[in-house]
């Protein structure tokens, strides 16, 4: 069973606009949590009646995006400001890796893949 996902009222979601971010994102229709690290350059609140989600605008870290991206709220189940550049490292590693990927990384080791 998954956990809600986090409700932003505007002074909060206003809050993360310059900050670089630690995002933990999932979906209704997929039970596969996503860890993601982006820089928040906008955001779009949303107004009753007009719009109803709503959304950072930020830009990854992957080379070659120019473009900010939409991270709606509703996929939003965890997000921490980044203070210190070792931080996402240091939440990812507390994470429980399945045995699988251990393995495939022991066997792997030396190598270096990217997504």
């Amino acid at each position: 069973m998954s956990k809600p996902a986090l409700a932003f009222d505007p002074i909060t979601a206003i809050g993360y606009i310059g900050q670089t971010v630690l995002v933990e994102l999932s979906w209704e229709d997929d039970n596969e949590m996503l860890w993601r690290c982006y820089h928040v350059v906008g955001v779009v609140l949303p107004v009753p009646g007009v719009f109803e989600d709503g959304y950072f605008l930020v830009m990854p870290f992957d080379i070659g995006n120019d473009m900010p991206q939409e991270v709606y709220f509703d996929s939003i189940h965890t997000i921490r400001a980044v203070r210190d550049r070792h931080a996402p490292a240091k939440v990812l590693d507390r994470l429980p890796v399945p045995q699988l990927f251990q393995c495939q990384a022991e066997l792997n080791e030396g190598e270096r893949r990217h997504a």
